[in-house]
């Protein structure tokens, strides 16, 4: 249950229960009429808890069972399907605080996977002893393949195909959470658009294959040069901008920029030649929760074009909305 790759893809599916998705809600629906059970869910399981992004019969969107006593972690741990038809005559799942309160007597779910991670289960729970049919059993397996592909499409739509990282939509959505966190948790927020330098000149030397494999390999080296709490995003074409929140000062983003510049002015060599690329970055930092993301974007990606008139990889601090936030310039030339 704590396996930390299988609790990041959770993370990333950014579901936080009730989500009112119309295809989950049908899923549950459908099973809790097909099946005549007083409870149904798609639920995602973390460590102790199950949260659901659509359920019908539970009245929560999320609920606190020691994995111990959970049906529902016992599929994720096992990886396979488990039906309980008398719960409170079990020797562990007796103990579960819904068996012991009266509100389940009867289990069965299956794993809910997707890309290759089983993130929880769709289940089905009855108030009293009961023996699932193999025909609700193939449902509940039908029912899951459904919602794989509701996650799948969902997964798709919000992330970058070439590179992996979350795109314009997923980008912005993210940082309308970290905003909206500061209503009640101080601090600044960063946001930071980067262009890649030298990138045409690569296109047009060595084609779109070498410039896509170039995209992938920034991917990478962004992701490790930024904190694994921070979003980076590809926006389309060599533009990516990054989120970064919880920050005590601004000079914390001066140095997530200068790492990043760092990484990028490293030596790239594709299809065996050594070529030049660097990094322009803009950076405007808020504490203000009400600050629009559009505003904030429009405002790093102005600080960028003023680090692309700088020779060789810079990151300049924009002013921002935050008074007295106008930073300095840092230029690093590129070591390639």
């Amino acid at each position: 249950m704590d396996n930390p790759e299988r609790l990041a893809a959770v993370a990333r599916t950014e579901m936080h229960g009730h989500l009112g998705d119309p295809e989950l809600d049908a899923v549950v629906a459908t099973l809790r009429i097909a099946c005549s059970v007083p409870i149904a869910v798609v639920d995602l399981v973390t460590q102790n808890t199950q949260t659901y992004p659509a359920e019908v019969g539970v009245g929560a969107p999320c609920t606190t069972v020691p994995d111990a006593l959970s049906f529902c972690a016992e599929v994720v741990n096992t990886r396979s399907p488990l039906q309980i038809t008398d719960a409170r005559a079990h020797p562990v799942y007796a103990e579960n605080p819904l068996v012991v309160d009266g509100m389940v007597g009867a289990y069965a779910g299956v794993p809910l996977v997707d890309d290759g991670f089983v993130l929880g289960t769709v289940s089905i729970f009855d108030d009293h002893p009961r023996q699932f049919t193999a025909q609700e059993m193939e449902l509940l397996l039908y029912q899951a393949q459904l919602t794989s592909s509701v996650l799948r499409l969902r997964r798709t739509a919000r992330t970058d195909v070439l590179t992996g990282l979350p795109n314009r939509t997923l980008f912005l959505d993210r940082l309308g959470h970290s905003l909206r966190r500061l209503e009640g948790q101080p601090g600044l927020v960063a946001v930071m658009f980067l262009d890649v330098d030298g990138f045409k000149a690569l296109n047009d030397s060595m084609g779109h294959e070498a410039g896509d494999r170039a995209l992938q390999g920034l991917a990478l080296r962004l992701t490790s040069a930024f904190r694994s709490t921070d979003t980076i995003a590809r926006l389309g074409g060599d533009e990516f901008a990054a989120v970064c929140d919880n920050l005590a000062t601004p000079e914390c983003a001066d140095a997530i920029a200068e790492r990043v510049v760092a990484i990028v002015d490293e030596p790239w060599i594709l299809n065996g030649t050594a070529v030049d690329l660097g990094a322009s970055i803009g950076i405007t930092v808020t504490d203000n929760a009400d600050d629009a993301p559009t505003d904030l974007m429009r405002a790093a990606d102005a600080a960028m074009y003023r680090a692309k008139r700088i020779a060789g990889s810079a990151w300049v601090r924009g002013a921002g909305p935050v008074p007295n936030l106008t930073g300095p310039v840092v230029r690093q030339s590129q070591a390639n």
